[in-house]
């Protein structure tokens, strides 16, 4: 009878099932090397298991120190296929980040595995065609061609907080410096900025060339921006401490470009000039295709000169095209100018394919011992995406369009109609000869977006002017342009 029991028990230990009451446990006293199936990886402990309490049955306490032990070695195994599949994962970080050491696009963009060091070919071109038709005033207009923009530079980040960019601009038959900088990053919501880079002033002027609905920006914009903002050489604090509100403030000398003195050694020539500049953009709303923006500008600037004269500043502009050199908005070149306050407030709104935009802008001139003097401007604009896209925003300022189905890929691209008013008034400028000097115009514009990096602009802008440079007897100036642009960023 015993031999019987035993030879049972030796049959049944084989077929152990794989699954038994949770509460079943180890008894101490077995032996996990007495069986194959009972030993454990080396090194390694049980990860849920308990020794059960024996029973004082040796045949049910053998079948519970199976079950535990199979228990055990599932629960191992589980360890060692999540082990399998993290290392797995890393090492196709690995690889991923080393295929991304060269990425094309439009342009080969490296970084190195750690993301810390990147580097980035950038640039843009431009090329205008513009036909002007006159009307009043008697200038004969130069038709033709040129290149707007024609920048090549670099950008990336080194040593992971710290980004940089280096540009220059070839159009117009010269070499600019557009930026060179270097950006600290590392500091929560804040970005501080050193080097030549856009000085806070509207959203316009601080928004990318790239994303420019219109050919040019509006004309109390760019006479406004060229006395005290623009690109200077300068030191700026941005801080963002929420998605929807952003603080930018700085000081900033000349641009680089800017010609420095060309007197003689003996000439007390005027130093170069230095200014404040700040702006705050807060969107009240702010979704998907749904975005309110206000926002306010201002700027001081003193040690002004006109070329070598000291103390001086001239404001002009052309009429929304930069084919024809002829300015339709000039102040003259005002003298006795100790420094230059500018206020200004902007607001937009976009519904989904609707954009609403406009800024106003007054300038102060200070003049110690003579009256002074202000000038007024604004602008404001409507578009629409014909093909249902939304302008999106970002940090402050609008960001790239892209359309839902591009040229050549899924569809025909974006397609955007626009109509802007625009006025710049210099009537108070104590230059007798541009006195009552004031411009105006009205442009409406098509753009086709062919890809989130290409489309082509055009304008048909129709502009007027009082006792403009344009009219040689002082009269009234108007005229007509069509024009056309091609724009490549990369």
């Amino acid at each position: 009878m015993i031999a019987f029991l035993l030879a049972g028990t030796a049959a049944i230990s084989t077929q152990v099932p794989q699954t038994v009451p949770e509460e079943a446990e180890t008894p101490t006293e077995v032996d996990p090397s007495s069986s194959p199936i009972d030993s454990i990886v080396a090194g390694e402990e049980p990860t849920s298991a308990a020794a059960p309490a024996p029973t004082g049955d040796p045949v049910l306490d053998r079948l519970n120190a199976l079950e535990t032990r199979v228990r055990q070695l599932e629960a191992r195994n589980a360890e060692l296929e999540q082990q399998a599949e993290l290392n797995q994962q890393r090492l196709e970080t690995v690889e991923t980040r080393a295929a991304k050491n060269a990425q094309f696009g439009w342009v080969p963009s490296t970084s190195d595995p750690t993301g810390a060091f990147t580097f980035k070919p950038r640039g843009v071109v431009e090329a205008d065609v513009a036909a002007f038709i006159e009307r009043k005033g008697g200038y004969d207009y130069n038709n033709g061609t040129a290149f707007r923009r024609a920048r090549l530079g670099v950008e990336g980040t080194a040593f992971k907080w710290f980004n940089y960019r280096l540009e220059v601009d070839f159009a117009g038959n010269a070499v600019n410096i557009t930026d060179a900088y270097l950006q600290y990053t590392k500091i929560p919501k804040t970005v501080l900025t050193l080097g030549q880079h856009k000085a806070p002033f509207g959203l316009e002027s601080n928004n990318s060339d790239n994303y420019n609905t219109f050919l040019e920006r509006g004309m109390f914009t760019n006479a406004f921006g060229n006395a005290g903002a623009e690109r200077r050489i300068g030191f700026s604090a941005t801080y963002a401490p929420r998605e929807n509100l952003n603080l930018a403030v700085g000081l900033f000398g000349d641009n680089e470009s800017i010609s420095r003195s060309s007197g003689s050694p003996v000439t007390d020539t005027p130093d170069e000039s230095w200014g404040v500049n700040g702006r705050v953009a807060w969107e009240p709303l702010l979704q998907p295709n749904r975005i309110v923006h206000l926002g306010l500008a201002g700027y001081y600037r003193t040690s002004l000169k006109s070329g070598d004269v000291e103390d001086a500043v001239r404001l002009s502009d052309r009429p929304n095209i930069r084919v024809d050199n002829g300015n339709i908005a000039d102040s003259g070149v005002i003298t006795g100018v100790r420094s230059l306050r500018y206020g200004g407030a902007e607001a937009a709104a976009v519904f989904g394919p609707l954009t609403l935009a406009g800024e106003a802008g007054r300038l102060w001139l200070d003049r110690p011992g003579l009256p002074n003097v202000n000038f007024n401007g604004f602008y404001g604009y409507a578009s629409y995406f014909l093909t249902g896209e939304s302008r999106p925003f970002r940090a402050g300022n609008f960001d790239r369009v892209r359309p839902f189905k591009e040229l050549g890929k899924d569809g025909l691209g974006a397609f955007e109609v626009a109509l802007r008013y625009d006025k710049l008034d210099l009537s108070d400028t104590p230059v007798l000869a541009r006195a009552g000097n004031e411009a105006s115009s009205w442009t409406l514009g098509l753009n086709w977006y062919f890809n989130p990096y290409s489309k082509l602009m055009f304008n048909w802008v129709r502009f007027r002017g009082d006792n403009t440079p344009l009219d040689p007897i002082g009269n009234e100036t108007a005229g007509d342009v069509l024009a056309t642009r091609l724009h490549l960023d990369f």
